[in-house]
């Protein structure tokens, strides 16, 4: 199975954070490479505010397989550049890394899913909660979503130049932990739908003559990739509707100085439940795990401790479906662009297993899960290639 690494040395989502803050002379973050818009056709001279458009779960080739159906007004398949996504290919991590320009060696948001001793245990990073709990249950706890990355985020080092900035997101998650971290230093605000995510842009581009950059975070085809698969109709109309509302909007306002970019944090790919594996803690595999795994089920985590008897395990009841990986300083600079230190390293415990093909590796947490069509968070080409559109004025 080809392993499709994230191209953390110049195109991958991380360098394209860094390319906009290079545009705008903001710090880069130390180590981080800028992606180069202009040796790529996509220059931005002359321009003053960004926009990037951030469409969760619409990849490279989930957005191909959307063109071979509908055209779109102000761009076709050869004026789209394409970045990989981070690893693991999911959103926490992805959109983690797009806020701080950095990669997850780095920022230490590593999936979905997470073993946090220091927050005691099995963490959902989107909900920033014990996996069974309710959203933001540790923060009631008394954890502070501000200072568990310590790394600056873009809005921060853009304010350090007088840019400011402003993060576009679903009204459900605007107050939310995960978007407090990833929010700071500019102005989040919620919105219910399109058109009110586009009357917030336009306040938010025109409310002055300032420079800015603002993240449109738009998730909802990730959800219907999930229930109904990427090839979907709901899936492959939605990504239709959105991309040609974006443009309407682009045409409307008409500004020269002005740049719009459509991009996602990461692709989906189609996962049948005929190449689904279930088990749980009552398996005898899981007789060396001091933790349930963690990341989700096109990766995961292995917490044992006996690494090498679990890999042994694991390869031959799983073999066929998943690449199991006890992980080296190398592998770590490959999958999460730097070795990770030692608080780090018990996040991703002591085997990462990667899904071949279309499978899954369910883990069957409270027996209330199910099948989903859609998954993302290996290493495919369909998860892990994204588009990069831009739209500007001539």
């Amino acid at each position: 199975m080809e392993l499709n690494f994230p191209r953390y040395d110049g195109s991958s989502i991380v360098n394209f954070s860094a390319a906009i803050l290079e545009h705008f002379d903001a710090d880069i973050p130390q180590g981080v490479k800028a992606y180069s818009l202009k040796d790529n056709g996509l220059s931005l001279e002359g321009i003053d505010k960004v926009v990037v458009f951030i469409i969760d779960a619409v990849g490279y080739y989930n957005l191909i397989k959307v063109l071979e159906k509908k055209s779109f007004k102000y761009f076709d398949q050869k004026d789209i550049r394409i970045l990989t996504s981070v690893f693991p290919s999911t959103t926490a991590t992805a959109l983690t890394s797009i806020f701080t320009a950095t990669p997850p060696g780095e920022h230490g948001v590593l999936g979905y899913l997470l073993n946090v001793p220091e927050y005691g245990g099995l963490v959902n990073m989107i909900e920033l909660a014990p996996y069974t709990q309710d959203r933001d249950n540790l923060t009631r706890l008394g954890f502070d979503p501000l200072k568990y990355n310590p790394n600056p985020t873009i809005f921060e080092l853009l304010k350090e130049v007088g840019v400011r900035g402003y993060h576009l997101t679903s009204k459900s998650f605007v107050n939310t932990g995960l978007t407090r971290m990833h929010s700071r230093g500019g102005i989040a605000r919620g919105v219910h739908g399109l058109g009110d995510m586009f009357e917030e842009l336009r306040t938010a581009l025109f409310s002055e003559e300032a420079a800015s950059v603002t993240l449109v975070y738009w998730g909802l085809i990730d959800t219907y990739g999930h229930r109904y698969g990427p090839n979907s109709l709901s899936y492959t109309s939605e990504t239709a509707t959105v991309i040609s509302a974006i443009e309407e909007f682009f045409e409307d306002i008409a500004e020269r100085n002005t740049a719009f970019f459509i991009t996602a944090d990461h692709g989906q790919i189609e996962t049948p439940w005929e190449q689904e594996i279930w088990w749980s803690k009552f398996d005898d595999l899981f007789e060396e795990m001091y933790s349930m795994p963690g990341g989700e089920q096109r990766m995961s985590y292995i917490y044992s401790y006996d690494g090498e008897k679990t890999k042994r395990k694991m390869e031959r009841q799983f073999g066929d479906a998943l690449e199991i990986i006890e992980p080296s300083g190398l592998d770590e600079i490959k999958l999460f662009g730097k070795p990770l230190n030692s608080v780090f390293r018990k996040r991703r415990g002591e085997l990462i297993t990667v899904s071949k093909g279309n499978s899954s590796l369910c883990f069957k947490y409270t027996g209330q899960e199910h099948s989903l069509k859609g998954r993302h968070g290996g290493l495919t080409k369909e998860e892990m290639y994204v588009p990069l559109i831009l739209l500007r004025k001539p």
